[in-house]
């Protein structure tokens, strides 16, 4: 009874956030798209996607989207499958996965792109999570970032309310160390796209 009176209340935050992970990026979306250059028959994977509705849209109709997102925060141990339940009605035609970067559950070159949009300053071993992305791309496949930059990142305050949400690891990236823990891991040929208060990473496996 308790889990279910849980799960009942967090769903209008779940739709809330839904709606803004897309919403906040309009202004975005075609260069997001014409970044990935994500075609009919591509598979796309997104890593850290929450309920999937950036996934949906950038996949489209012609990709098939996959969402994997991880099923408890390492800190709280607070599960998070209601994100993927969520998902799973509000967007039925993104496959989920519960799981974290660091352990991807795809064998080598399943994904043609791949996307990882502010979520990786969660990620606690960002060395073996970019290299569990290197490894399911497909040869030449794409890996687009959007990370916050440190000035413009969530300050204490903001982790101490939501934290429980959105995982307790937090760590902002100058693009030029991001650039370089890229290159380490064996990708090439980044590109930066400068905004407001993120900016988007583009590399080529």
């Amino acid at each position: 009874m308790e889990l279910t009176q849980t799960r009942v209340g967090l769903a209008p935050l779940l739709r809330i956030e839904d709606r803004i992970s897309v919403r906040r990026r309009r202004a975005d979306l075609a260069a997001i798209r014409g970044l990935l250059a994500v075609k009919k028959g591509d598979r796309l994977l997104d890593v850290g996607g929450g309920t999937g509705a950036l996934a949906a849209v950038v996949g489209g109709e012609g990709a098939k989207a996959v969402v994997l997102e991880p099923n408890s925060h390492k800190v709280t141990l607070e599960p998070n499958s209601r994100k993927v339940t969520f998902g799973r009605s509000r967007h039925p035609q993104v496959e989920y996965h519960e799981g974290f970067a660091e352990r991807i559950p795809f064998p080598d070159d399943s994904f043609d792109c791949a996307m990882a949009m502010l979520s990786f300053h969660h990620v606690e071993d960002p060395e073996r999570a970019l290299h569990e992305v290197q490894r399911v791309l497909r040869p030449s496949g794409r890996f687009l970032l959007e990370e916050f930059y440190p000035a413009s990142a969530p300050g204490a305050l903001a982790r101490r309310l939501f934290g429980r949400r959105h995982g307790g690891h937090h760590r902002a990236y100058e693009s030029e160390e991001l650039k370089a823990a890229l290159n380490a891991a064996g990708f090439r040929d980044p590109i930066t796209r400068d905004g407001k208060r993120s900016y988007h990473l583009l590399v080529v496996r």
